[in-house]
């Protein structure tokens, strides 16, 4: 959908109270009279999608991850402390960002520690899980660029393209964050007393099982 300018004649007691609703609902007036003229005529706006979506999130990992924070209409973080020394703390976010092709979806998981050991962990993991994606995606480009400082980032410009249907992005999205949620947990129970070759395979058995075959179903 594209956005433009138009200029409308409304009463002024109608703007005051569209602006204390807007206010309530952490929006601005021309989103919510964009979403009220969408809802009356039975269209969904590329926003009221992602709050869809962002809903939906939420209620698909409940029972696993905190949700710390969901901005409307774009953003949703959850957080959770893993079980490993020191307890070190995870943030996953996903945000909807625009393209000239649309809006689609990015996850970042970063650490939060300052231990640099615990770091390093981190940054390993995320080397190996972008190896791993790597090698199983055909289509997946330089991945070199998810990698920054204890951060992975991953963009979803196929799988979680708004012009697909709520419940298939949902879906795409519940299943690669469940997928790297498991992965993690596995690699911080494991990194200690197994060889580097064996978490390999044990984290493409987690790709492949918990990403791949679920999202080609």
């Amino acid at each position: 959908m594209i956005k433009s300018v138009y200029s409308l004649m409304l009463f002024d007691e109608i703007v005051e109270k569209i602006d204390q609703i807007a206010y309530e609902n952490n929006t601005n007036r021309s989103q919510l009279i964009n979403d009220i003229l969408a809802e009356k005529i039975g269209l969904v706006t590329p926003e009221q999608k992602i709050q869809k979506i962002l809903e939906q999130l939420d209620e698909n990992f409940s029972d696993t991850l905190s949700v710390s924070q969901i901005n409307k209409n774009s953003s949703i973080q959850f957080g959770k402390s893993l079980k490993y020394k020191y307890r070190p703390k995870v943030r996953y976010s996903y945000e909807f960002i625009s393209s000239k092709r649309g809006k689609y979806a990015v996850l970042k998981v970063s650490s939060r520690t300052k231990s640099e050991n615990l770091n390093d962990h981190f940054d390993e993991f995320f080397k190996l899980i972008t190896g791993i994606e790597k090698e199983e995606r055909v289509d997946h480009i330089d991945s070199a660029e998810n990698l920054t400082n204890h951060k992975f980032v991953r963009a979803f410009e196929d799988e979680a393209e708004l012009t697909q249907d709520i419940e298939t992005v949902t879906e795409n999205l519940t299943c690669y964050l469940k997928m790297i949620d498991h992965a993690m947990n596995l690699y911080f129970a494991k990194i200690d007393k197994t060889a580097k070759n064996d978490l390999i395979r044990l984290l493409e058995n987690i790709y492949r099982e918990d990403y791949v075959k679920r999202n080609h179903n």
